[in-house]
């Protein structure tokens, strides 16, 4: 029988199949979108002798960059890029987006003036980079935008309302970074996000913008992203509300089209995770009606998956039914 070899680390021995166990367990939860818990595995996975070493800090970048860690993300593109480390245009396409995410102009300026110059870009890229170098030159020549403040802080959720509603014909310039800022803050209405981001969208903001609701956490670019009702995930629910309802209960159907629509303009960029579209369909459907009976819904012989469903329902109902 092969002995397995031991790994000294210092004065510690490690266990045989450490770093591949973190590997496993980091990429797992970067799959899962944990993208917190990716970071740590991988982070402690790199301290070891790797035979995939460039892979896993591809996996490492992508992770901090989701997550938001963005000086840490642009400390490793940087060794990346310097060492030669994964896919070169990979890496600087990350890079070029944080420093974008960052507003470092001049640093992407000079990155890609240099590229450019020694003709180190692949014909399929240049155009691409072109552009992005003519715009960082535009922006780092830009005055600077004297920032206003949109919100007091005292306003009611129907006052807010107004105000976006409003910006979307004027200069959102001055409120961007106030924006921004409310849409990573998980604790601004759920409600208020998504006009906020209806907002960017209408004024085609083609910046990355973090954005953080209930547990949901991505990075979106405002100015390709589809209409709250457009998802194949929001579609599919209604189809199958339709189907169920279109030819026995038209009014019904009403009723739970109007719910479905609530929650989901208040998830918006996301979608539902872990649970099926028939699912939430079915959730959606057994809440509207239980408006009508009270008591009937017996939550504890339903299904896993329709409970989960109808768990997170019943939340965006209560923050939906003051103000929609």
């Amino acid at each position: 029988m092969k002995k397995k070899k031991w790994t000294k680390k210092g004065n510690v021995f490690i266990f045989p199949g450490t770093s591949e166990e973190l590997v496993r367990k980091g990429r797992e939860a970067l799959e899962k979108k944990d993208y917190d818990q990716a970071v740590l595995h991988l982070q402690e996975a790199l301290q070891y002798p790797l035979n995939e070493e460039d892979d896993v800090k591809m996996a490492l970048l992508l992770a901090l960059y989701e997550s938001g860690q963005y000086d840490q993300a642009l400390s490793l593109c940087k060794d990346m890029l310097n060492e030669g480390v994964g896919e070169y245009v990979d890496v600087l396409d990350v890079y070029i987006l944080i420093l974008m995410q960052q507003k470092q102009y001049e640093e992407i300026y000079a990155t890609l003036s240099a590229l450019i110059e020694e003709k180190q870009l692949p014909e399929e890229k240049r155009e691409n980079f072109e552009q992005l170098l003519l715009l960082s030159k535009k922006m780092k020549e830009s005055p600077p935008v004297e920032e206003k403040s949109l919100f007091a802080g005292s306003e009611s959720l129907r006052e807010r309302t107004i105000i976006l509603m409003e910006l979307v014909n004027q200069n959102i310039r001055p409120y961007k970074k106030e924006l921004e800022r409310l849409l990573k803050d998980p604790q601004t209405h759920p409600f208020v996000q998504t006009l906020i981001l209806n907002v960017l969208k209408e004024h085609g903001v083609e910046q990355p913008t973090e954005v953080r609701k209930f547990y949901f956490h991505k990075q979106v670019v405002p100015a390709v992203l589809k209409d709250a009702f457009e998802s194949d995930y929001f579609q599919e629910v209604i189809r199958r509300l339709e189907e169920q309802l279109g030819q026995t209960n038209p009014v019904l159907l009403e009723q739970a089209r109007e719910c479905v629509k609530r929650h989901f303009f208040l998830l918006y960029p996301f979608d539902p995770e872990g649970v099926s579209s028939e699912s939430w369909a079915e959730a959606s459907l057994l809440l509207v009606q239980s408006y009508y009976e009270d008591g009937w819904l017996n939550e504890e012989k339903l299904p896993k998956e329709i409970s989960r469903s109808l768990a997170l329902i019943k939340e965006l109902d209560e923050i939906s039914s003051p103000i929609m």
